[in-house]
């Protein structure tokens, strides 16, 4: 049964209030009439004070506009009259999720403790095994495949590497089981944080090698340095350092450094100055840098790296990308110093390896690098996708930043278009391509054992020097 309730009126409070008169003492009637004037005063005092609130409270509920108004009062509406209580913590989340839909997929909103975790990842500082699967079928076979490998993680130091499949997973050693991927991650989602896994290259488990692997805390590092003798990487507990690992490329040249950068994150801008300096100790003057599946970061870490790399900038203060907003307002970005020729001579020979999930900070990168001459397009190699024949980065030229509440939640919105630092370019939902004069290589997206993607790079840069 429905009842109709006329709720239209405005409710106000009501100020009406009988002062009376104060008793008189006819052989005090100066005293009486100056406690009736204080009381009076008080009094009158007390009513100032509401109505100052309530003008504030009326102003401010007035300037909202007519929608929010509307919420408002069905939500007072709703509690004063539901038959049952409202879940308000869902009703939030749920405004907070219809808002969200209008925005683009990098503009979010974050509790307090998601963004604290968020820092303290951007800060290096993360938690659990270290690694991500996808799915990879052929036949019979079904099996979780690693999509990726953070340095310096458990999963990394437990051995296990980009491509490899989970070939078997369990709580104990002499008990393990074979699945898909569903299977693999709701055993892990069920697991106490510790479990068995075999993984290997071959799919019949010929190299399978049994690991535990324990989710923890840990500093993840974001360059890894290789040479044609041997290669470096980042380890450590409380603090990295950089060791020697033996894991060379045998096909790059003698005077050629290889140097990865998975995110501008963390300590991402010492750790490759880091690698720069072993390059120039072992005498490599060529650089390859791989970009490949590096999503971006932070600005300021882009600007640090960005610094070392601008052949024909600046000395000081070279802009590395420009911010557009939509108030029209432009904000240069730049680094600190440009040091090139500390690490390369005047001929050096830099290229880029990038694929779709070549994103953002890194995109930024390239281009400072095109537009100061440090590169050409043909100096940058592209993956080609063997199904859609198209080889691309992904296009990402704009910009987000967080916006916190008293509370410690946080908006983060999309603000401003990134432009290259001389020509201006914005590659907003094009990215990088093969129409640009980049290379395509026809590659898989998660290798195996064998890179082949670099392999063929490296024979392209030498047949083209």
């Amino acid at each position: 049964m429905d009842q109709r309730q006329d709720d239209s009126h405005d409710e106000f409070f009501d100020f009406d209030a009988d002062f009376g008169t104060a008793p008189v003492n006819d052989g005090n009637k100066a005293d009486a009439a100056k406690t009736k004037r204080r009381v009076l005063a008080a009094v009158l005092a007390a009513v100032m004070l509401v109505m100052g609130f309530l003008i504030g409270w009326f102003g401010y509920y007035y300037s909202l506009d007519e929608g929010l108004r509307t919420f408002l009062w069905a939500k007072k509406m709703t509690e004063r009259n539901y038959y049952k209580d409202i879940d308000e913590e869902k009703l939030y989340a749920d405004l907070i999720a219809a808002l969200e839909s209008q925005l683009d997929p990098y503009s979010c909103f974050y509790t307090a403790r998601e963004y604290e975790r968020i820092l303290r990842e951007s800060e290096g500082q993360n938690e659990g095994y270290g690694f991500a699967v996808t799915e990879e079928s052929a036949g019979d076979f079904h099996a979780a495949q690693v999509a990726y490998v953070v340095e310096n993680s458990p999963a990394q130091l437990a051995g296990l590497k980009k491509g490899m499949y989970i070939l078997a997973f369990g709580a104990q050693e002499n008990a393990l089981q074979t699945g898909d991927i569903d299977e693999f991650l709701s055993f892990v989602s069920k697991n106490d944080g510790a479990f068995f896994m075999r993984f290997g290259y071959d799919v019949d488990g010929s190299d399978g090698k049994v690991a535990r692997v324990e989710a923890s805390d840990y500093l993840a590092a974001y360059c890894y340095y290789r040479d044609s003798e041997t290669s470096f990487a980042f380890r450590g507990g409380e603090q990295l350092k950089l060791v020697e690992t033996h894991d060379p490329i045998g096909e790059l040249p003698a005077d050629t450094a290889y140097i990865r950068l998975d995110e501008f994150n963390g300590n991402a801008a010492d750790e490759f100055k880091g690698c720069l300096n072993i390059m120039k100790e072992r005498r490599r003057s060529n650089l390859i840098l791989d970009l490949r599946s590096n999503g971006g970061g932070y600005l300021n870490i882009l600007t640090d790296i960005a610094g070392h790399l601008l052949r024909n900038a600046a000395e000081s203060d070279p802009i590395v990308a420009t911010a557009n907003y939509k108030s029209g307002k432009k904000t240069a970005f730049a680094a600190e110093e440009n040091d090139f020729s500390s690490y390369f001579s005047a001929d050096a020979r830099v290229s880029v390896l990038a694929d779709e999930n070549t994103a953002s900070a890194s995109e930024c990168l390239i281009g400072a690098l095109v537009d100061y001459g440090t590169i050409g397009y043909g100096d940058i190699y592209l993956r080609r996708d063997k199904d859609s024949g198209e080889a691309r980065s992904y296009g990402k030229g704009i910009m987000q930043s967080s916006f916190p509440s008293l509370s410690g939640d946080v908006m983060k919105l999309t603000v401003a278009t990134v432009h290259w630092p001389v020509t201006g370019k914005c590659i907003q939902g094009v990215g990088v391509t093969e129409k640009d004069g980049a290379h395509a290589i026809t590659a898989p997206l998660v290798w195996g054992a064998a890179d082949t993607f670099l392999v063929e790079a490296i024979a392209e840069i030498a047949a083209n020097n």
